[in-house]
């Protein structure tokens, strides 16, 4: 729970600096459209960048005051109405138009995010079908009217050029961001797939993925155990399942440290795989966890495990394997448990 809510939060943070990237960005453009607008003599353009400057600058407020859907809101029409002053004043050849497509990988991003962490939308499809319809719009308006104004040669290119740039990264950001998304999300569902919620550990799915793609020859002098610990239910009985829980959680780690170079898995409710090339290891657990005093609340206990152990023969399949190692340890449980058996 404590890493989903500091991922919430994480995202929540980036959803601020994805929004207040935005608003530096379209005060950046304003500065250099201002400039053009004057050194091209446009006034229309120039009135029009005095009111973005207000806009884009009250909206950089909101940001900080974290009004992202009011904010997001803003940019999108902002960008729509630029657009739409851009090719009046110089048409279609400047590339104004431009925007509204870059801006159709922005809003499906925005919703995503907005959907996701704020529970709050702007109605996606609404959204998209004004900026394809202005988009439309302007290229229809481009072709039967004239521009606004002539502007020299090396004018029209610089536009084009700060447009062409400016629409293929906002595409090419969003591409990334989306990118990012899918391999991320695809890689925490492998993760929460393999990985045991309560201990951490990797979980049987894991263990017979791994049993089942390696080959042979690595697997030669290995051993699998199975351990359980004894008397588990009474522990859960006498203390309630939290302390159980706490319980396993400490057994897990110990697992992991005393077995680092092998694998550690989750089979099962209270039992446990374990997987290495050095058999030492599964009597040096027990004996740690026997000697461990554990501690819950106001509480101590002592707690002991029975391991069945099972080394590798090449003549048994995964699941004989495993069968074996299973056999060997309720041979240990019904012979006065807390030992390792291992023939």
């Amino acid at each position: 729970m404590e890493i989903k809510v500091r991922r919430v939060d994480k995202e929540r943070i980036f959803i601020k600096d994805l929004t207040l990237f935005f608003g530096v960005f379209l005060l950046f453009t304003d500065v250099f459209f201002l400039i053009m607008g004057i050194l091209y003599d446009m006034p229309l353009m120039r009135y029009v960048i005095y009111f973005k400057l207000v806009v884009n600058t009250t909206n950089l407020f909101l940001i900080l005051r974290k009004h992202y859907i009011v904010s997001t809101v803003i940019i999108y029409f902002v960008i729509l109405l630029f657009m739409i002053i851009g090719v009046v004043c110089t048409g279609l050849g400047q590339g104004f138009q431009m925007y509204a497509l870059g801006m159709l990988a922005c809003i499906s991003y925005n919703g995503y995010l907005h959907r996701r962490l704020l529970k709050k939308q702007i109605p996606m499809f609404l959204t998209i079908a004004i900026h394809v319809l202005t988009y439309a719009g302007v290229c229809v308006y481009g072709e039967c009217c004239a521009p606004l104004y002539q502007i020299s040669k090396s004018g029209e290119s610089i536009l084009l050029a700060f447009n062409s740039i400016a629409t293929f990264g906002i595409v090419i950001l969003y591409v990334c961001l989306y990118y990012y998304v899918v391999v991320d999300s695809e890689e925490q569902l492998e993760r929460m797939a393999m990985i045991d919620n309560l201990t951490g550990l990797y979980n049987r799915h894991f263990l017979l993925a791994t049993l089942e793609n390696r080959e042979k020859r690595f697997m030669e002098g290995s051993y699998l155990a199975m351990l359980d610990i004894d008397n588990f239910k009474k522990v859960n009985d006498t203390y309630g399942h939290n302390c159980g829980d706490h319980i396993l959680h400490e057994i897990a780690s110990m697992a992991q440290e005393v077995c680092k170079d092998g694998i550690v898995c989750r089979w099962g409710g209270e039992e446990f795989i374990l997987m290495t090339f050095q058999p030492e290891s599964f009597e040096a657990l027990r004996q740690r966890i026997a000697d461990e005093t554990f501690r819950f609340e106001e509480r101590q206990l002592h707690i002991t495990v029975t391991i069945g152990v099972a080394q590798y023969d090449g003549s048994l399949n995964n699941d004989e394997w495993i069968s074996v190692a299973d056999e060997r340890l309720y041979y240990g449980k019904r012979n006065g448990k807390n030992q390792v058996v291992m023939q």
